[in-house]
């Protein structure tokens, strides 16, 4: 692994994008609430944050130097402290928060938690997930 825990990627700002909101929506089958609209102002659906990718998983493991075909998915964790809506303008701030390295039953793993703070306009966090990308070797 080429950073270590601490390691702050670069903020990126994301837009709440109304045409992915209604994909999301779209792909779940079920509207948030009757007469729901993806308008600006209306509220994103708590699951939109584990549809949508903010940063990018190709530029992370290019800069943690993992390698994509011996990584898979460890799992996510969300925190929603804020409400978010259509339209909102989010600052994407991901940082390493955990590089741990473990015995598993056919060799070594070496996972990798990383955590992603949304910040509103206003610089308050609006959403914190925590992800887990294990590698195998």
């Amino acid at each position: 692994m080429t950073v270590a825990e601490g390691y702050r990627f670069p903020d990126r700002t994301f837009t709440v994008d109304p045409v992915r909101v209604e994909e999301f929506v779209l792909a779940l089958g079920v509207e948030p609430e009757a007469g729901w609209a993806p308008r600006a102002g209306a509220p994103v659906p708590l699951g939109f944050f584990m549809y949508v990718t903010t940063y990018g998983a190709d530029a992370i493991h290019d800069v943690l130097g993992l390698d994509m075909l011996r990584t898979v998915y460890g799992g996510t964790d969300a925190e929603f402290l804020a409400p978010v809506h259509v339209g909102d303008i989010l600052t994407v701030r991901p940082q390493v928060t955990g590089v741990t390295e473990k015995e598993g039953r056919h060799g070594r793993l070496l996972l990798v938690e990383l955590t992603v703070d949304y910040l509103d306009g206003g610089g308050a966090v609006v959403v914190r997930e925590r992800s887990t990308t294990v590698q195998r070797g």
